[in-house]
C-alpha cells in the first residue's frame, strides 16, 4: 500500500502507479499549492478529482478564441486546453474492439499511407525529422507495415491495382482528402500520442482513388469504384464489410433511376454496409448516393469542442446541426428519412500529408507552442532558431519576449487551421461519414454475423435523441459508439446475447434468472454477499477481459480500491456481475490484473457512453 502525498489516503500501491500522469491543468493547480510535488509522485483518484473539478470551475462558458490575438480559428474554453478534443473524448468508444479483421473501402480522390495507418504504433518513428523528399519520406514509410490491404487507382477509367503505385506515395494535392477520411475513421493516433486516435484502429483499409487528374470526382466515377468492389466479388477478395463514401452525385434524381443508388443497392444485398455522407449544402437536397434506401447517410453536429455528457439533458441541448444536406427516400409507399444518423462534422483534426511542406512547418510550430504552453519560453526560442530554415521567422522574432513569439507563431499557424503539429481543424459530412465506418467496423469485428441491416439498425437504435434539433434532419440522433458495438455484441450470434448493456440498471429477479453474482459497494474497503432486498440501486456491469486473472470495480464507492469488489468470469473472457450501489453519482474503473505478468491497469467501461473527467487522460465511468 501506499500513501497519496497530497491527502495522506492509503491506496493499493499497484494502482497507485498508473496515477503518476495527471493532466496539464490539474498538473498546474497541484504544483501551486504543493511546490515539491512532481507528477512521479503520484496522486490518488480522489485528488485527482478534486482538482480536476476545481479546474473545470476556472473554464469559461464562451469561447475564449475571440479574446486571442490574433483570433484563433478553433473554440476553446481555457488557456491551457488549446487544442482539439479526441474522438474518444467526444464519443465514448469500445476500446475492447478496434475493427481488427475487417476491411473498410473508400472511394475518395486520392489517398497517402500516413503513419498512423501502421500496423503498430512505432515510438522511435520520428517522420517529420525527414526533409519533405517524397522518396526519402516513402523509403521510411515501407520498413514498417500498413494496413493498407490493397489500393485501386481508377482515373480517368484506368485500372491500376497495387500498393506499390505512384499515385498512391504522391504528393499531390488530391492525395489529401481522401488520407483524411482514412486517418479519421482508422488511425492509430502514432503522430498525436494517441489522442487523435480513430475508432477502427487496426481496420485493414481497401482505397479506391477516383475521379479526375483534377480531383473533381463526377458521379460515373464514383460508380465506377463501387463496380470494381462489385466485379469478380473484389469486396469478398479483401474482406470489404463496409465502404464509406464521403463524395456525392452530381444532381438530384429519384434512387431507383440512379445507376450509383442501384449499385448501391446491390453491395448491400451482397453482404456489405453502405456508409454515405449526406452532403454539405445545407438544404432539403440529396445527392446520390446519399438518397439510396440501403446507405445509411451520416449528417453532422456541432460540438463547439466542448465537453458534455449525455445525461445531462442541458448539456446535450448545446449541440447544433452542422449545415448538412436532407430529405427522403420513397420505397413504395414509405418514406426513409435522411440522414438517419449524426456524428461530429466540425471541428475534427484532419492530419496534414507528411510529404507537403506545410507537415514539417507545422510540426516545428508545433513544438515551439508547445514549449511556450508549458512555460518554457528559452525552449520555444531554441527550437524556432534551430530550425529557422523551415519557419523563416526572422532573428528578431526569434528572440523576442514570450508573448511576441506566441503572437507571431500564432499568425502562421491560423492560416492552416493549426490545432496540433500534425493536424489541422477539418469539417463536413466528409469527415463525420468515417466515424460511423469505423463503429460498424467494431459491430462486425464484434459480432461478424451481422448483416448490413443489423449493423443499421443497431447502430439507430443505440443512437443519443436529439430533441432539440428539427426532426427532418436528426435522424435517429447522435452517434454512439460503445452502446452500439454492446448492442452488437447481445444480437444473435453475438459473444454476449442474453446478458444486459453493462452500465444498466436490473431487477434482482433478472440477476437471479441469469444466475450473476451479486456485491454490495459500500463507502469503505469492505464488500458482501448481503442479500438482495431493499436496495438503493441494482447495476449490471462488465468488461471484456480475456488475458486476466481478476478483474474487479474501483470506484468513488470503495475508495479506489481493487480486489475488494471482485467480478467473475465467462467463459469467452467477459467478466461480470451485479453491484448494489449507494445513492447519488458514482464514478467507476474495472481493475484488470493480467495472468500472466501479474500487473494491473485499469479500464472503463466501453458500454457505458456516460464519462467524467478524472484528472487523468483518460475518464471515469458514470453510474448517475
Amino acid at each position: 500500500m501506499k500513501l497519496c502525498p497530497l491527502c495522506g489516503g492509503v491506496l493499493d500501491s499497484a494502482l497507485f502507479d498508473k496515477t503518476t500522469e495527471p493532466t496539464l491543468p490539474v498538473r498546474r493547480l497541484i504544483e501551486q499549492e504543493h511546490p515539491a510535488w512532481q507528477p512521479s509522485d503520484g496522486l490518488c483518484p480522489a485528488c485527482a478529482l478534486v482538482y480536476v473539478r476545481r479546474h473545470a470551475y476556472t473554464r469559461s462558458q464562451r469561447p475564449l478564441n475571440a479574446q486571442t490575438f490574433p483570433r484563433t480559428t478553433f473554440p476553446y474554453y481555457h488557456p491551457l486546453e488549446y487544442g482539439l478534443l479526441g474522438l474518444t473524448q467526444r464519443l465514448p468508444h469500445h476500446p475492447a474492439y478496434t475493427g481488427k479483421g475487417v476491411t473498410i473501402a473508400f472511394l475518395d480522390s486520392g489517398y497517402y499511407p500516413h503513419p498512423d495507418l501502421g500496423e503498430t504504433v512505432d515510438p522511435g518513428l520520428d517522420i517529420a525529422a525527414i526533409d519533405t523528399d517524397v522518396a526519402r519520406i516513402r523509403l521510411a514509410l515501407e520498413k514498417r507495415p500498413n494496413r493498407i490491404r490493397q489500393y485501386v487507382n481508377l482515373i480517368e477509367g484506368h485500372e491500376g491495382v497495387g500498393v506499390d503505385a505512384p499515385s498512391l506515395w504522391s504528393d499531390a494535392g488530391n492525395s489529401w482528402h481522401g488520407q483524411m477520411t482514412t486517418v479519421i475513421a482508422a488511425g492509430n493516433g502514432q503522430l498525436s500520442g494517441g489522442l487523435h486516435r480513430g475508432y477502427a484502429s487496426q481496420a485493414g483499409l481497401l482505397p479506391i482513388k477516383v475521379g479526375r487528374p483534377s480531383g473533381s470526382i463526377p458521379e460515373e466515377d464514383i460508380l465506377g469504384g463501387l463496380r470494381w468492389l462489385l466485379r469478380d466479388d473484389n469486396w469478398q477478395r479483401y474482406g470489404v464489410r463496409v465502404v464509406n463514401v464521403s463524395v456525392g452525385g452530381d444532381y438530384p434524381q429519384p434512387w431507383w433511376e440512379n445507376s450509383l443508388c442501384l449499385a448501391v443497392e446491390e453491395l448491400t444485398r451482397r453482404g456489405v454496409l453502405v456508409v454515405v455522407a449526406a452532403g454539405n449544402s445545407g438544404q432539403e437536397r440529396l445527392l446520390a448516393p446519399a438518397q439510396t434506401p440501403s446507405a445509411l447517410t451520416v449528417g453532422g453536429v456541432d460540438d463547439a469542442n466542448r465537453r458534455w455528457r449525455s445525461d445531462r439533458p442541458g448539456e446535450v441541448d448545446g449541440l447544433r446541426l452542422y449545415q448538412h444536406s436532407w430529405g427522403q427516400a420513397q420505397v413504395d409507399a414509405w418514406h426513409i428519412q435522411k440522414p438517419e444518423i449524426l456524428a461530429p462534422a466540425v471541428w475534427l483534426a484532419g492530419p496534414i500529408l507528411p510529404v507537403s511542406p506545410l507537415f514539417r512547418e507545422l510540426w516545428v510550430l508545433g513544438r515551439a507552442w508547445e514549449a511556450l504552453q508549458n512555460g518554457d519560453g528559452d525552449g520555444a526560442r531554441h527550437i524556432l532558431d534551430e530550425w529557422h530554415s523551415v519557419v523563416k521567422l526572422t532573428r528578431a522574432i526569434r528572440t523576442a519576449s514570450d508573448e511576441a513569439i506566441r503572437e507571431a507563431l500564432l499568425l502562421r499557424m491560423n492560416p492552416h487551421k493549426w490545432v496540433h503539429r500534425h493536424a489541422q481543424h477539418v469539417d463536413g459530412t466528409s469527415v463525420a461519414a468515417p466515424l460511423v465506418a469505423a463503429t460498424a467496423a467494431q459491430m462486425l469485428e464484434a459480432n461478424p454475423q451481422l448483416t448490413p441491416a443489423q449493423v443499421k439498425q443497431l447502430l439507430l437504435e443505440s443512437a443519443l435523441p436529439l430533441r432539440h434539433l428539427p426532426e427532418e434532419q436528426t435522424g435517429h440522433g447522435l452517434l454512439q459508439p460503445g452502446r452500439a458495438v454492446g448492442l452488437a455484441l447481445r444480437r444473435h450470434g453475438g459473444a454476449l446475447a442474453g446478458l444486459p448493456l453493462s452500465g444498466t440498471s436490473i431487477s434482482a429477479e433478472s440477476l437471479r434468472k441469469l444466475k450473476i453474482p451479486v456485491r454490495v459497494a459500500v463507502d469503505s474497503s469492505e464488500t458482501s454477499d448481503a442479500p438482495i432486498g431493499a436496495v438503493d440501486r441494482l447495476v449490471y456491469l462488465g468488461t471484456y477481459a480475456r488475458q486476466a486473472r481478476s478483474v474487479s470495480l474501483v470506484g468513488s464507492f470503495n475508495g479506489w480500491q481493487p480486489e475488494r469488489l471482485c467480478l467473475e468470469p465467462t467463459r469467452n473472457g467477459w467478466w461480470h456481475g451485479g453491484v448494489r450501489l449507494p445513492p447519488g453519482e458514482q464514478l467507476y474503473r474495472f481493475w484488470v490484473v493480467d495472468g500472466e505478468s501479474g500487473g494491473g491497469e485499469w479500464a472503463v467501461d466501453g458500454e457505458n457512453p456516460v464519462r467524467a473527467e478524472s484528472g487523468f487522460a483518460t475518464a471515469h465511468s458514470v453510474i448517475g
